[in-house]
Protein backbone atom coordinates (compact mmCIF):
# COMPACT_ATOMS: atom_id res chain seq x y z
CA UNK A 1 0.00 0.00 0.00
CA UNK A 2 2.79 2.29 0.84
CA UNK A 3 3.88 2.30 -3.21
CA UNK A 4 0.54 3.50 -4.10
CA UNK A 5 1.25 6.50 -2.40
CA UNK A 6 4.55 6.96 -3.06
CA UNK A 7 3.81 7.07 -6.86
CA UNK A 8 0.87 9.76 -6.02
CA UNK A 9 3.61 12.11 -4.55
CA UNK A 10 5.79 12.75 -7.35
CA UNK A 11 2.83 13.77 -9.49
CA UNK A 12 1.55 16.25 -6.92
CA UNK A 13 4.93 18.03 -7.05
CA UNK A 14 5.64 18.24 -10.51
CA UNK A 15 2.97 20.59 -10.27
CA UNK A 16 4.13 22.24 -7.16
CA UNK A 17 7.39 22.52 -8.96
CA UNK A 18 6.33 24.30 -12.16
CA UNK A 19 3.68 26.83 -9.90
CA UNK A 20 5.93 27.79 -7.60
CA UNK A 21 8.91 29.10 -10.26
CA UNK A 22 6.04 30.92 -12.01
CA UNK A 23 5.07 32.76 -8.47
CA UNK A 24 9.07 33.33 -7.94
CA UNK A 25 9.32 34.90 -10.93
CA UNK A 26 5.71 36.55 -11.05
CA UNK A 27 4.53 37.38 -7.26
CA UNK A 28 7.35 37.30 -4.59
CA UNK A 29 10.16 40.38 -4.70
CA UNK A 30 12.01 38.11 -2.60
CA UNK A 31 12.08 34.40 -3.15
CA UNK A 32 11.74 33.03 0.86
CA UNK A 33 8.51 34.75 0.84
CA UNK A 34 7.43 31.57 -0.77
CA UNK A 35 8.15 30.05 2.65
CA UNK A 36 5.59 32.30 4.33
CA UNK A 37 2.99 32.71 1.63
CA UNK A 38 3.07 28.30 1.88
CA UNK A 39 3.22 28.74 6.33
CA UNK A 40 -0.14 30.89 6.23
CA UNK A 41 -1.96 28.84 3.31
CA UNK A 42 -1.15 25.82 5.01
CA UNK A 43 -3.70 26.77 7.82
CA UNK A 44 -6.30 25.62 5.16
CA UNK A 45 -5.50 22.13 6.71
CA UNK A 46 -7.14 22.49 9.85
CA UNK A 47 -10.33 23.14 8.09
CA UNK A 48 -11.44 19.32 8.30
CA UNK A 49 -9.83 19.19 11.74
CA UNK A 50 -13.21 19.11 14.07
CA UNK A 51 -14.58 16.83 11.53
CA UNK A 52 -11.41 14.39 11.96
CA UNK A 53 -11.66 14.91 15.55
CA UNK A 54 -15.40 12.94 15.88
CA UNK A 55 -14.61 10.34 13.52
CA UNK A 56 -10.74 9.60 14.72
CA UNK A 57 -8.87 9.12 18.28
CA UNK A 58 -6.22 11.89 18.19
CA UNK A 59 -3.62 10.72 20.63
CA UNK A 60 -1.22 13.27 22.12
CA UNK A 61 2.23 12.14 22.00
CA UNK A 62 4.82 12.28 25.05
CA UNK A 63 6.53 15.48 24.74
CA UNK A 64 9.38 14.36 23.19
CA UNK A 65 8.16 12.76 20.25
CA UNK A 66 5.90 16.08 19.74
CA UNK A 67 9.32 17.99 20.11
CA UNK A 68 10.29 15.96 17.02
CA UNK A 69 7.52 16.41 15.19
CA UNK A 70 7.61 20.25 15.55
CA UNK A 71 11.46 19.97 14.73
CA UNK A 72 10.19 18.33 11.38
CA UNK A 73 7.81 20.55 10.59
CA UNK A 74 10.71 22.77 10.56
CA UNK A 75 12.63 21.09 8.89
CA UNK A 76 10.00 21.20 5.95
CA UNK A 77 9.74 24.57 6.51
CA UNK A 78 13.72 25.47 6.65
CA UNK A 79 14.26 23.08 3.58
CA UNK A 80 11.61 24.94 1.81
CA UNK A 81 13.25 28.39 2.14
CA UNK A 82 16.26 26.91 0.27
CA UNK A 83 14.17 25.76 -2.29
CA UNK A 84 12.64 28.82 -3.07
CA UNK A 85 16.23 30.52 -3.13
CA UNK A 86 17.16 27.50 -5.61
CA UNK A 87 14.08 28.15 -8.29
CA UNK A 88 15.60 32.27 -8.66
CA UNK A 89 18.71 30.54 -10.48
CA UNK A 90 17.27 27.48 -12.20
CA UNK A 91 14.68 25.66 -13.87
CA UNK A 92 11.99 24.03 -12.10
CA UNK A 93 12.87 20.65 -13.44
CA UNK A 94 16.66 21.04 -12.36
CA UNK A 95 16.17 21.94 -9.20
CA UNK A 96 13.68 18.89 -9.09
CA UNK A 97 16.17 16.90 -9.71
CA UNK A 98 18.09 18.23 -7.42
CA UNK A 99 15.72 16.81 -4.73
CA UNK A 100 17.28 13.10 -5.80
CA UNK A 101 20.20 13.97 -3.46
CA UNK A 102 18.52 13.39 -0.97
CA UNK A 103 18.23 9.00 -1.26
CA UNK A 104 21.99 9.53 -1.90
CA UNK A 105 22.53 10.96 1.38
CA UNK A 106 20.30 8.90 3.55
CA UNK A 107 22.48 5.95 3.48
CA UNK A 108 25.53 8.27 4.66
CA UNK A 109 23.26 9.27 7.55
CA UNK A 110 22.00 6.14 8.87
CA UNK A 111 25.90 4.88 8.67
CA UNK A 112 26.59 7.94 11.01
CA UNK A 113 23.76 8.30 13.37
CA UNK A 114 22.65 4.54 13.58
CA UNK A 115 26.46 2.98 12.39
CA UNK A 116 24.00 1.13 9.38
CA UNK A 117 26.59 -0.47 6.79
CA UNK A 118 25.51 -1.00 3.12
CA UNK A 119 26.17 -3.27 0.76
CA UNK A 120 28.42 -2.33 -2.18
CA UNK A 121 25.61 -1.82 -4.74
CA UNK A 122 24.51 0.68 -2.85
CA UNK A 123 27.20 2.66 -2.24
CA UNK A 124 27.53 2.86 -6.30
CA UNK A 125 23.87 3.82 -6.28
CA UNK A 126 25.12 6.77 -4.53
CA UNK A 127 27.75 7.50 -7.02
CA UNK A 128 25.63 7.34 -9.78
CA UNK A 129 23.25 10.15 -7.78
CA UNK A 130 26.46 12.39 -7.17
CA UNK A 131 27.24 12.27 -11.05
CA UNK A 132 23.32 12.58 -12.18
CA UNK A 133 23.42 15.74 -9.97
CA UNK A 134 26.46 17.39 -11.31
CA UNK A 135 25.50 16.48 -14.74
CA UNK A 136 22.21 18.30 -13.99
CA UNK A 137 24.25 21.57 -12.79
CA UNK A 138 26.26 21.17 -16.05
CA UNK A 139 23.16 21.68 -18.21
CA UNK A 140 21.65 24.26 -16.33
CA UNK A 141 21.05 27.14 -19.03
CA UNK A 142 21.83 29.75 -16.17
CA UNK A 143 25.47 29.31 -16.30
CA UNK A 144 26.38 32.28 -13.88
CA UNK A 145 24.42 30.78 -11.40
CA UNK A 146 24.09 27.08 -11.73
CA UNK A 147 26.34 26.20 -8.54
CA UNK A 148 24.75 28.66 -6.07
CA UNK A 149 21.63 26.74 -6.86
CA UNK A 150 23.28 23.26 -6.87
CA UNK A 151 24.82 24.82 -3.07
CA UNK A 152 21.46 25.65 -1.94
CA UNK A 153 19.72 22.59 -2.99
CA UNK A 154 22.20 20.46 -1.22
CA UNK A 155 21.40 22.61 1.64
CA UNK A 156 18.01 21.81 1.17
CA UNK A 157 18.92 18.27 0.68
CA UNK A 158 20.41 17.73 3.76
CA UNK A 159 17.79 18.95 5.95
CA UNK A 160 15.08 16.46 3.99
CA UNK A 161 17.75 13.68 4.87
CA UNK A 162 17.23 14.55 8.81
CA UNK A 163 13.64 15.17 7.65
CA UNK A 164 13.29 11.46 7.05
CA UNK A 165 14.58 10.27 10.18
CA UNK A 166 12.38 12.52 12.13
CA UNK A 167 9.46 11.37 10.35
CA UNK A 168 10.33 7.85 10.88
CA UNK A 169 10.58 8.03 14.42
CA UNK A 170 8.00 10.07 14.71
CA UNK A 171 5.00 7.81 12.84
CA UNK A 172 6.58 4.54 14.91
CA UNK A 173 5.27 5.64 18.00
CA UNK A 174 2.84 8.39 16.80
CA UNK A 175 -1.08 7.87 14.92
CA UNK A 176 -0.37 9.15 11.68
CA UNK A 177 -3.18 12.21 11.72
CA UNK A 178 -1.81 12.94 14.96
CA UNK A 179 1.99 13.56 13.54
CA UNK A 180 0.38 14.85 10.37
CA UNK A 181 -0.90 17.68 12.36
CA UNK A 182 1.83 18.00 14.57
CA UNK A 183 4.59 18.59 12.21
CA UNK A 184 2.32 20.75 9.98
CA UNK A 185 1.77 22.82 13.16
CA UNK A 186 5.51 23.19 13.22
CA UNK A 187 6.22 23.58 9.48
CA UNK A 188 3.69 26.80 9.95
CA UNK A 189 4.90 28.18 13.21
CA UNK A 190 8.29 28.29 11.34
CA UNK A 191 6.78 29.95 8.47
CA UNK A 192 5.32 33.00 10.06
CA UNK A 193 7.69 33.67 12.90
CA UNK A 194 10.55 35.34 10.81
CA UNK A 195 7.06 38.19 10.32
CA UNK A 196 7.88 39.01 14.14
CA UNK A 197 10.84 40.99 12.71
CA UNK A 198 10.00 44.79 12.09
CA UNK A 199 12.42 44.53 8.69
CA UNK A 200 10.84 41.24 7.27
CA UNK A 201 6.85 42.51 8.43
CA UNK A 202 7.44 45.39 6.47
CA UNK A 203 8.97 44.09 3.48
CA UNK A 204 5.53 41.55 3.67
CA UNK A 205 3.40 44.64 4.04
CA UNK A 206 4.69 46.30 1.27
CA UNK A 207 4.00 43.20 -1.06
CA UNK A 208 0.52 42.19 0.48
CA UNK A 209 -1.14 43.94 -2.99
CA UNK A 210 0.71 41.81 -5.91
CA UNK A 211 0.58 38.98 -2.83
CA UNK A 212 -2.92 39.46 -2.84
CA UNK A 213 -3.57 39.11 -6.49
CA UNK A 214 -1.80 35.86 -6.74
CA UNK A 215 -4.24 34.34 -3.24
CA UNK A 216 -5.98 31.66 -5.25
CA UNK A 217 -2.83 30.47 -7.03
CA UNK A 218 -0.71 30.02 -3.44
CA UNK A 219 -3.75 28.59 -2.04
CA UNK A 220 -4.24 25.79 -5.06
CA UNK A 221 -0.56 25.48 -4.63
CA UNK A 222 -0.48 24.87 -0.95
CA UNK A 223 -3.62 22.66 -1.17
CA UNK A 224 -2.04 20.26 -3.69
CA UNK A 225 1.32 20.73 -1.89
CA UNK A 226 -0.25 19.32 1.25
CA UNK A 227 -1.65 16.65 -0.34
CA UNK A 228 1.85 15.67 -1.93
CA UNK A 229 2.97 15.83 2.02
CA UNK A 230 0.20 13.69 3.23
CA UNK A 231 1.05 10.88 0.18
CA UNK A 232 4.74 11.18 0.80
CA UNK A 233 3.90 10.78 4.37
CA UNK A 234 1.83 8.07 4.79
CA UNK A 235 4.18 6.57 2.89
CA UNK A 236 7.10 6.56 5.21
CA UNK A 237 4.61 5.57 8.37
CA UNK A 238 3.48 2.63 5.99
CA UNK A 239 6.89 1.81 4.14
CA UNK A 240 10.78 2.24 4.56
CA UNK A 241 12.26 6.09 4.05
CA UNK A 242 14.72 4.91 1.50
CA UNK A 243 12.32 2.92 -0.75
CA UNK A 244 9.95 6.03 -0.37
CA UNK A 245 13.05 8.11 -1.59
CA UNK A 246 13.65 6.16 -4.14
CA UNK A 247 10.22 5.80 -6.08
CA UNK A 248 10.00 9.70 -5.51
CA UNK A 249 13.44 10.20 -7.89
CA UNK A 250 10.83 10.43 -10.64
CA UNK A 251 9.53 13.97 -9.68
CA UNK A 252 11.98 15.41 -12.18
CA UNK A 253 11.12 13.50 -14.78
CA UNK A 254 7.22 14.74 -14.26
CA UNK A 255 8.19 17.90 -13.91
CA UNK A 256 10.19 18.45 -17.16
CA UNK A 257 7.33 17.01 -19.28
CA UNK A 258 4.74 18.95 -17.26
CA UNK A 259 6.54 22.17 -18.58
CA UNK A 260 6.93 21.22 -21.67
CA UNK A 261 3.45 20.41 -21.62
CA UNK A 262 2.26 23.56 -20.36
CA UNK A 263 4.24 25.34 -22.91
CA UNK A 264 1.94 24.01 -25.86
CA UNK A 265 -1.53 24.40 -24.08
CA UNK A 266 -1.17 27.24 -21.09
CA UNK A 267 2.12 28.93 -22.16
CA UNK A 268 2.04 31.60 -19.41
CA UNK A 269 3.06 28.38 -17.11
CA UNK A 270 5.38 26.60 -19.32
CA UNK A 271 9.11 27.15 -18.78
CA UNK A 272 10.95 27.89 -22.44
CA UNK A 273 13.78 26.45 -20.75
CA UNK A 274 12.47 22.93 -20.54
CA UNK A 275 13.13 22.14 -23.98
CA UNK A 276 16.92 22.66 -23.84
CA UNK A 277 19.10 19.60 -23.89
CA UNK A 278 15.68 17.86 -22.88
CA UNK A 279 17.08 14.57 -23.65
CA UNK A 280 19.73 14.96 -21.74
CA UNK A 281 17.57 16.05 -18.96
CA UNK A 282 15.70 12.96 -19.52
CA UNK A 283 19.01 10.63 -19.17
CA UNK A 284 20.38 12.10 -16.23
CA UNK A 285 17.02 11.44 -14.23
CA UNK A 286 16.72 7.84 -15.71
CA UNK A 287 20.22 8.02 -14.12
CA UNK A 288 18.95 9.14 -10.76
CA UNK A 289 16.08 6.39 -11.01
CA UNK A 290 18.86 3.48 -11.40
CA UNK A 291 21.17 5.12 -8.57
CA UNK A 292 17.74 5.21 -6.43
CA UNK A 293 16.74 1.67 -7.28
CA UNK A 294 20.49 0.51 -6.50
CA UNK A 295 19.92 2.65 -3.23
CA UNK A 296 16.62 1.40 -2.08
Amino acid sequence: MWLFFALLTPLFWAVVHVMDARCVDDFFEKPWMGAVTSAIASLVVFIPLPFLLISFDFILPDIRTALLALFAGMLIQLSQVFYFQSLKYSESGIVAAYWNMVPAMLPFASFFIMGAVFPTEKYFGMMILIVASIGMCLIDTNLNARWKSFFLMFVASSLQVVLFLVEDHVYAVTPFLTGFYIITSGLILTGIAPLASPAIFSLFRRNVGILQSGAAIFLGIEVINLIALFTSQKAVDLGDPPLVAAVESTIPAYTFLLSGMLLVIFPAFGDPLARKNFALKIFLVAMMAVGVYLVA
